[in-house]
């Protein structure tokens, strides 16, 4: 069954920010460092670190081991425990539906990210996790 306060703090307020959804994006794909994150996915590095240490609380990523190549001290790498995950805008609200690892699934009702601009133009069919849509 979903487990829909694992998503949200003691305030009712979503612990998935445009932040911590691009974080979780970001290590379905592959493990990384928080500076990677940071760099890559235009995420300030406080910010990214804040994410990161709620994200492992809630069960959804984990650490992954440390990389040592090329750097003065060992980097932590984070890894996500998401097996699958759906969003879907509907009705005003973008909706995230996750299933982790473990079995365990979960449901939020997530703001949309302040650089991602919304069309009233009906989106495409969902594609399964990995599988892009042809040009």
């Amino acid at each position: 069954m979903a487990e829909d306060l694992l998503l949200y703090d003691p305030d009712g307020r979503s612990l998935l920010d445009d932040h911590a959804l691009r974080i979780l994006i970001a290590l379905h794909q592959e493990s990384l460092t928080a500076q990677t994150i940071a760099t890559r996915y235009r995420v300030p590095i406080a910010a990214c670190y804040r994410r990161l240490r709620r994200l492992v609380s809630l069960a959804l990523i984990s650490e992954a081991g440390f990389v040592t190549e090329g750097r003065r001290r060992p980097a932590r790498l984070y890894k996500s425990e998401v097996d699958r995950f759906q969003i879907t805008y509907g009705r005003g609200q973008m909706h995230l539906h996750l299933l982790l690892r473990n079995g365990i699934e979960a449901n939020a009702i997530v703001g949309i990210p302040p650089d991602v601009e919304v069309s009233g133009i009906a989106p495409p069919p969902p594609h399964e996790v990995g599988e892009y849509p042809s040009a």
